[in-house]
């Protein structure tokens, strides 16, 4: 019996026990698919709480896989796991659906959440990059904490980009770590190269703590990385480095590897011992080798 099948398994412990060996590898593409598609119908059905638990702490293992439908069934599943808040707080994209008006420093705008769950003190992107900061959320002119995907409200945006936003129809929760997760899937070395090379700064996604509190900035106009998608960026280019044939791409993406350390788990370390250090360029070597050393800081 697959993953798959045991993550709808009649017994819980079995589908718990599935769910765990989910978050401890780093999966193809599609499997990450077809994994994170059963995690969330076994989410949506599930009674017994460690069961859930185990389900919901595997889905960043499988992220990059999640579909926009699968982000919607996940916010219809009522569980205070931080981890699912986080996942849905990065996932979220809101439409600006009425004309905006300046407040102060800040800018009051009605939305329509398409997707995730942003909450307060997220930070979302303009297209043009411009950061912005969700201030405030009312729903039925109460306060709130979240705005739900397919639910409408009224938000107070701050931040660089809250004075234009009059020129935008959309505002998403950072799009780079997707992005760069696909560019590194790319057939085109020259893509991946790109892609690895834009790792450390995707990492500096939306960062919320705990249930969604916001962590704070890491410089002027950018919020802190997320432990998570740090996680996932490494578990992507370890993924590429193992396949990899072209030369630059592949120093290029053991050097976002060295870069991103603090957030290089087990699983994509394990992929890394796969590699042949004799059978690499000198310098993707250098940096194999201090990814691999004992006592490495990580």
């Amino acid at each position: 019996m697959g993953l798959t099948e045991q993550l709808g398994h009649p017994d819980p412990r079995r589908r718990e026990a599935a769910a765990r060996r989910v978050a401890l590898r780093v999966w193809e593409p599609e499997a990450e698919e077809a994994l994170g598609a059963a995690l969330v119908r076994a989410a949506g059905a599930e009674t017994d709480p460690g069961a859930l638990a185990a389900q919901l702490d595997a889905l960043p293992a499988v992220e990059a896989g999640l579909t926009d439908g699968d982000l919607h069934r996940l916010g219809l599943v009522r569980s205070d796991s931080p981890v699912l808040a986080r996942l849905l707080a990065r996932a979220g994209r809101l439409q600006i659906s009425a004309p905006v008006r300046p407040s102060g420093a800040a800018t009051l705008a009605v939305v329509r959440c398409l997707r995730g769950a942003p909450r307060t003190g997220l930070w979302l992107r303009t297209p043009d990059g411009a950061w912005t900061v969700l201030e405030r959320i009312e729903l039925y002119g109460r306060a709130a904490d979240r705005l739900d995907s397919g639910c409408t409200g009224r938000v107070l945006l701050s931040g660089p980009g809250a004075r234009g936003l009059g020129e935008w129809e959309r505002l998403d929760a950072d799009p780079r770590p997707r992005e760069c997760v696909r560019g590194l899937r790319a057939p085109d070395p020259r893509v991946r190269a790109l892609a690895a090379a834009g790792a450390a700064d995707a990492a500096g996604a939306a960062g919320v703590g705990g249930a969604g509190v916001p962590v704070g900035a890491a410089g002027a106009g950018a919020p802190v990385a997320d432990p998570e998608v740090g996680r996932m960026l490494c578990a992507a280019l370890a993924r590429a480095a193992v396949t990899e044939s072209d030369p630059a791409a592949l120093e290029s993406e053991l050097a976002a590897l060295l870069g991103l350390a603090p957030f290089l788990g087990p699983p994509a370390l394990a992929l890394l011992h796969a590699l042949d250090p004799a059978t690499l360029p000198a310098r993707a070597r250098t940096c194999l080798d201090a990814l691999l050393r004992p006592g490495r800081t990580g």
